[in-house]
């Protein structure tokens, strides 16, 4: 239980020592609307997942509750990662340099991810699981850039691929809050 509140403090105070130093603060307007979008998602995707969760975070010394951790998340953590994950983009360098940063950021959340399920900070439920984890973080790092450039086409893929996950892992619309 300490390891766990030990290794989220770490990962809090990393985001935000990241957040802190190569944020691009005096635009930060301009990333304003995606870190919205990211928010957004997340607290809608909590809500429809409230009865068939896909994973779970064990509670740590400190946050007791499922509920505490996820407005964490919705409010801290991945705000300011879609905050640090744009201010750093290679927008003028080639689509080779682009897709490398989009992977190293889905590579660096997954071995997070993959350290958190290791210490027992994470469990997956319905056939979810770390590798599914592993490209939904792609997909996510894909999202924002996407969101960033053309928030329509951002909001769309994100619909239609809720509905698929809603349809492979088995939602029912009487589990729905």
């Amino acid at each position: 239980m300490w390891l766990i509140l030990l290794f989220r403090i770490c990962l809090l105070g990393g985001i935000l020592f990241v957040v802190w130093k190569w944020g691009d603060w005096k635009n930060r307007g301009r990333y304003y609307p995606t870190v919205l979008f990211i928010m957004t998602v997340n607290l809608a995707v909590c809500l429809i997942t409230y009865h068939h969760t896909l994973w779970n975070y064990h509670p740590d010394a400190l946050v007791k509750t499922q509920t505490t951790i996820e407005l964490l998340n919705s409010f801290v953590m991945l705000p300011s990662t879609a905050f640090a994950f744009l201010s750093r983009f290679p927008y003028s360098s080639d689509a080779f340099y682009q897709y490398g940063y989009i992977l190293l950021w889905a590579l660096v959340f997954s071995t997070l991810e993959f350290i958190d399920k290791t210490i027992g900070g994470i469990y997956y439920e319905k056939g979810w699981s770390w590798e599914i984890s592993t490209l939904f973080d792609c997909a996510i790092f894909l999202i924002l850039r996407l969101h960033y450039v053309s928030p329509f086409w951002a909001w769309l893929i994100t619909f239609v691929r809720t509905a698929v996950i809603l349809v492979v892992f088995n939602f029912s619309s009487a589990e729905f809050k």
